[in-house]
This record gives structure tokens, C-alpha cells and sequence, in this order.
């Protein structure tokens, strides 16, 4: 209430009893563990994976990124070796 007998509206809500209001702030976000699968991916797009690895590291853990690396590698080093011997055939002809 202002000193001309006005009341104005409060600006403050009284705490939630639960803790939350189905939204998370992000002091809550920080100190709670993810839920669900979504809220996991969620956390992990949020320190910085992409879409793809936030996926992989809750459906398979984290093993699976490194995993997915080291066949693209592979892959890279197997193409490379394809490409050499290729040549040598192709000069020996």
C-alpha cells in the first residue's frame, strides 16, 4: 500500500511448496539430475555437444562418440591405403 491509499500489486510470488513450477530456473537445472532421456540430451547440448553426440551418449554412453571418431578415422585410413595401392596397380599395368 502507497502513502495515497493506493494498494498495488504484489511482484513477489510465494515460494512453490515443491520446490518448482514445472519450470526450472537454472539454479535448480544445475543442482538437479536430468529426468528423463530429453532432459539428458538437453544437459549434454547445453555443454556444448552437438545434437547428434548428445544423442549417441545417452542412448549408447559416452563410449559411443569416441566410438563413432575412431570408425571415421579408420574409415579415412583405410580409404587412404585404397587409393595407394590402387595407383600402384594402376602403374604396374
Amino acid at each position: 500500500m502507497t502513502g495515497l491509499g493506493i494498494t498495488t500489486k504484489a511482484t513477489e510470488t510465494p515460494p512453490d511448496p515443491t520446490g518448482s513450477a514445472g519450470v526450472h530456473t537454472s539454479a535448480q537445472a544445475k543442482s538437479s539430475k536430468p529426468q528423463t532421456i530429453r532432459e539428458f540430451e538437453r544437459a549434454m547440448r547445453e555443454m556444448g555437444y552437438s545434437q547428434r553426440e548428445a544423442t549417441a551418449i545417452a542412448n549408447h554412453g559416452f563410449k559411443a562418440v569416441n566410438a563413432t571418431a575412431s570408425a571415421e578415422a579408420e574409415m579415412a585410413e583405410l580409404a587412404a591405403l585404397i587409393a595407394k595401392n590402387t595407383s600402384i596397380l594402376k602403374d604396374s599395368l
